[in-house]
C-alpha cells in the first residue's frame, strides 16, 4: 500500500509539474512584453492598499485607544521583523524565496508529494509571491484559471519590482524586490483571531512586540499561516503543538536550527489566552502595554470622527468609517490622563452606594482653549454606554442656571452690591398656575446668590428680561431649547454637564467663550496633518462682567452654598443646583485653570434623592465634594493664580433692567417691568465703575419652596438611541440651593 501511494504521488507530481509548465508557458512571451507595457503594468500601489489600525492619543502622547475593523494590523518595516520570524516563515512557506523568480515548480511538486503521502494538505505549493498576489489582486478560488493567473502575476510582479529597484539605482535590484514582497507579505498575511501581519499576531497571542518573539513563538506564528483556526494554540493546543513541531523541523531541514535546538523549543509552553489590543481587559497583557478599556471619552472621539464631516475624513459615512478603522490615522486628543484619573477617583470616592442607582458625571474644560481635560460619562462604559456628560437632552440644572441670570444683570450695568426684592406673586398669562407664586428673600446680588434665593432670581429674571437671559446662555454654548417661562431662572431647562462646564469657563476666561472640543489634530499614517483645530473664541460678555460674576461666585464658595468646594491653595468660584425632590444635584465651578461641572442623580429616570448614604443630597454636598476632591488633586503642585480684582467705585442701587428710562451714568441699561419678563434683547456695554461687595448672607443648602412651573415651557427634544434609556423629564418646577 505504501509503495502504491508513493507511485501515485510521483505520477501526480509529474502531472502537476507538466500542467503548471503548460499553464505558464503560453504566457511567457506575453509576460515579458506586458511587463514593459505601461497599460499592462501591475498597480504596485495595490500592494500597500491594506487596512491599518488607527491610534487615539491623550494630550501627553500616551495611547488612549486603538481603532480597527475586522482587520487588526500594524505594519512593520522588514528590518523591524526579527530573524526568528523571517526565517521561520520562509522555512515553512517558501524556503527558496530568494532564489526563484516568483513561481517554484520544484516546491509545488514537493508539496504535492508530501500531501499525498500524508493523506491531507500538509504543505502549500504557492510561493510567498503567489500568496501575496492572490491576497492583493485575486480571489481564493481553487481552480486552474486562478492558479494560472496567480503564476503569471507572480512572475510579472517580481520582474516589475526588480525593474523599479534598478531604475532607482539599487545595487542589488532583485534583492530589493524580494525584500519588498516579503515585507508586504509579513504585514498582510492572516494569523487568526483578527490579527493580520506579524505585529498584530505577536500582540494577540503573546502580548508582546514581534521584535521580541523567540524561535518557539516564531515557529508557532509560521504554523498559523496555513490554518489560522485549526492551529490556534488558544483553541486547539494539540494541533498547534504538532504544527509548531513541523515548523521547527523545517527550520532543521534548512539548517537554521539544530535538532537539539528544535527539540528544546518544541517543549516551550503555548499561549492559553489572547490579548485584544482594542478591547483589553487591563492595561497590561504579557510584556505589552495596552490602552485601557474603551471609555466615554474614546467613544465620544470615535463618534465625532464617524459622524462629523468637518474633520475632512470624507463626505460619506463609509469613507469616514474606512479611514477611521483602516486608514492608520493618528488622532491627538485633549484628554489629560492625570486629570482623568483624578476625576474617576473623585467620583468613585464620593458617590454613595445606593439601591436607587445613583451615579455621577463630570466634565472639566480648560477655559483658555476649550479643551476637554477630563470626562466621566457615568458609572462606567461597560455598565452604561449612554454618556450623561454629553448627550442631550441632559438633566434639569436647578439653581446652577441662575448664573446666566446673574451674568445678564451684570452685563446690563448692575453690580454685586445692587439690590433685588424677593419672591411674590407674578402674572403668568396663558400659563399654569396664574399667578405664579414663589418665595425667597431679597438682598444684594451677592447675598441672593450665596443664599440661592429662588424668589429673588425669579424676580431678577423678570427685571432683566428672560429673552436676554436666553440670548446670553446661547452665546455661551447652551444648545437646549430655552423658553421664556417664569421658572427659567430656577433651572427647569435641561442641559448637559459639558455645556455647563463650557459656559462657566467663559467667566474664567474673561468673557471670551472658547467652544469645548476633544480633538487637537489628525494625521495620516505618514504623519501628514489632515486636520488641525483652529481656535474660534467669541466674546460672550464683557471682561468687567466676568470679573464681577467671579467676585460673587467666589463668595458663594467661601461662605454660601458651595463651601464644600473650597480649595486649600487656589481661588475657586461656582454655583450649586438642586432640582425638585433632589433628583438632580449639581455643582458647577471654575478656577483660572479649569472649569468643571458635576452632576449627580439616577441615570435612567428622575428619582427622589432627599438622602444618600445618610447625608442630605444637595448640589452643595456630594457634587461639591466631588468637585473639590478632583480640583484639589488637579491643582496640587500648580502655582496658585488669584482671580482678578474688580473696580469698585459706584454706590449701590436697585437692580435695573434694559428698559429703565432713568439709567445711571455709565450704565447702558435700566430697570424695566418686574412682571412681564420681556425686554429688548441686546448686549449693552458694562460700566467702568462698581461698588464694594456687600457682606454675603449666611447660605444654607435648603432650597426654597417652588410652586409648579408654567406649563408653557417647550418639551425637551428626543434623545438619541442608546443602549440604556436616557433620563426622562419631570415637570419643570426647578429648585434652589
Amino acid at each position: 500500500m505504501r509503495l502504491l501511494r508513493l507511485l501515485l504521488a510521483l505520477a501526480l507530481s509529474a502531472l502537476l509539474v507538466a500542467g503548471t509548465v503548460a499553464a505558464v508557458s503560453p504566457y511567457a512571451r506575453e509576460v515579458a512584453l506586458a511587463s514593459r507595457s505601461e497599460t499592462a503594468d501591475i498597480d504596485l500601489s495595490a500592494l500597500d492598499d491594506f487596512a491599518v489600525r488607527s491610534y487615539v492619543y491623550a494630550s501627553d502622547g500616551s495611547l488612549l485607544s486603538t481603532l480597527h475593523g475586522p482587520e487588526n494590523r500594524e505594519p512593520l518595516t522588514l528590518d523591524q521583523v526579527p530573524d526568528t520570524v523571517k526565517q521561520s516563515v520562509l522555512a515553512v512557506e517558501d524556503s527558496d524565496f530568494y532564489f526563484h523568480g516568483g513561481v517554484n515548480l520544484r516546491a509545488t511538486a514537493r508539496a504535492l508529494l508530501e500531501n499525498v503521502s500524508a493523506g491531507s494538505i500538509e504543505q502549500g505549493g504557492s510561493t510567498i509571491t503567489q500568496q501575496l498576489v492572490k491576497n492583493a489582486l485575486l480571489n481564493s478560488d481553487q481552480d486552474l484559471d486562478r492558479k494560472s493567473k496567480e503564476a503569471m502575476l507572480a512572475l510579472r510582479l517580481e520582474e516589475e519590482l526588480t525593474d523599479e529597484a534598478e531604475a532607482a539605482g539599487a545595487a542589488d535590484p532583485k534583492r530589493v524586490a524580494k525584500d519588498r514582497i516579503l515585507e508586504t507579505y509579513l504585514n498582510t498575511v492572516y494569523f487568526g483571531s483578527g490579527a493580520y501581519g506579524v505585529q498584530a499576531a505577536a500582540e494577540v497571542y503573546w502580548g508582546k512586540s514581534a521584535a521580541d518573539l523567540d524561535w518557539a513563538e516564531a515557529a508557532m506564528l509560521a504554523a498559523l499561516i496555513s490554518n489560522p483556526v485549526g492551529h490556534d494554540p488558544t483553541l486547539n493546543p494539540d494541533a498547534a503543538r504538532s504544527a509548531r513541531r513541523a515548523a521547527l523541523d523545517r527550520l532543521v531541514d534548512v539548517e537554521v536550527l539544530t535538532s537539539e535546538q528544535a527539540q528544546a523549543f518544541a517543549s516551550a509552553p503555548l499561549p492559553e489566552s489572547r490579548c485584544q489590543v482594542a478591547d483589553a481587559t487591563s492595561v497590561a497583557c504579557g510584556d505589552l502595554t495596552l490602552p485601557p478599556k474603551e471609555d466615554y471619552f474614546a467613544e465620544e472621539v470615535k463618534q465625532l470622527l464617524l459622524n462629523d464631516p468637518s474633520f475632512g475624513l470624507g463626505a460619506e459615512y463609509l469613507d469616514r468609517y474606512n479611514l477611521v478603522f483602516g486608514g492608520g490615522l493618528r488622532i491627538f486628543t485633549t484628554i489629560d490622563p492625570a486629570a482623568q484619573q483624578a476625576a474617576v477617583q473623585a467620583v468613585n470616592d464620593n458617590t454613595p452606594a445606593n439601591s436607587i442607582g445613583v451615579t455621577a458625571s463630570m466634565v472639566a474644560v480648560e477655559p483658555s482653549t476649550g479643551a476637554v481635560r477630563a470626562m466621566v460619562g457615568g458609572p462606567g462604559f461597560d455598565q452604561f454606554e449612554y454618556n450623561i456628560a454629553t448627550h442631550q437632552p441632559g438633566r434639569q440644572t436647578g439653581s446652577s442656571f441662575k448664573t446666566y441670570v446673574l451674568l445678564t444683570a451684570l452685563e446690563m450695568g448692575n453690580v454685586p452690591s445692587d439690590s433685588i426684592e424677593g419672591g411674590g406673586s407674578f402674572a403668568n398669562p396663558g400659563g399654569v398656575p396664574d399667578p405664579y407664586r414663589i418665595s425667597g428673600k431679597g438682598g444684594t446680588l451677592t447675598s441672593v446668590t450665596t443664599a440661592s434665593s429662588n424668589g429673588a432670581f425669579v424676580r431678577l429674571g423678570q427685571v432683566v428680561g428672560l429673552d436676554n437671559v436666553i440670548d446670553l446662555a446661547q452665546r455661551l454654548g447652551i444648545s437646549s431649547e430655552l423658553a421664556p417661562v417664569i421658572s427659567l431662572p430656577l433651572g427647569t431647562v435641561e442641559t448637559t454637564p459639558i455645556e455647563m462646564a463650557s459656559a462657566y469657563s467663559t467667566i474664567a476666561n474673561g468673557g471670551i467663550h472658547q467652544p469645548y472640543y476633544f480633538i487637537d489634530r489628525i494625521e495620516d499614517r505618514d504623519g501628514t496633518v489632515l486636520w488641525q483645530r483652529v481656535p474660534n473664541g467669541t466674546r460672550g460678555f464683557s471682561q468687567q462682567t466676568a470679573c464681577l460674576a467671579t467676585e460673587i461666585l467666589e463668595a458663594n464658595v467661601k461662605s454660601g452654598t458651595g463651601t464644600r468646594a473650597r480649595l486649600s491653595n487656589q481661588d475657586a468660584a461656582g454655583k450649586t443646583g438642586t432640582t425638585e425632590e433632589h433628583s438632580d444635584a449639581w455643582f458647577v465651578g471654575y478656577t483660572p485653570y479649569l472649569s468643571t461641572a458635576v452632576w449627580m442623580g439616577n441615570p435612567n429616570e428622575r428619582v427622589p434623592m432627599y438622602s444618600l448614604g445618610g447625608k442630605a443630597n444637595f448640589g452643595g454636598t456630594y457634587p461639591a465634594e466631588i468637585w473639590h476632591d478632583f480640583n484639589e488633586t488637579y491643582h496640587a503642585g500648580k502655582p496658585p493664580i488669584p482671580f482678578p480684582a474688580c473696580e469698585t467705585t459706584r454706590s449701590a442701587r436697585k437692580v435695573r433692567g434694559p428698559d429703565d428710562p432713568s439709567k445711571a451714568p455709565g450704565s447702558s441699561s435700566s430697570t424695566g417691568s418686574s412682571s412681564s419678563g420681556s425686554g429688548s434683547k441686546r448686549s449693552p456695554t458694562s460700566p467702568s465703575t462698581t461698588a464694594t461687595t456687600a457682606p454675603a448672607d449666611p447660605g444654607d443648602d435648603e432650597p426654597d419652596v417652588v410652586e409648579p412651573a408654567p406649563t408653557t415651557a417647550a418639551p425637551p427634544t428626543a434623545p438619541p438611541t442608546i443602549t440604556l434609556p436616557p433620563p426622562t423629564t419631570s415637570p419643570g418646577r426647578g429648585g434652589g440651593d
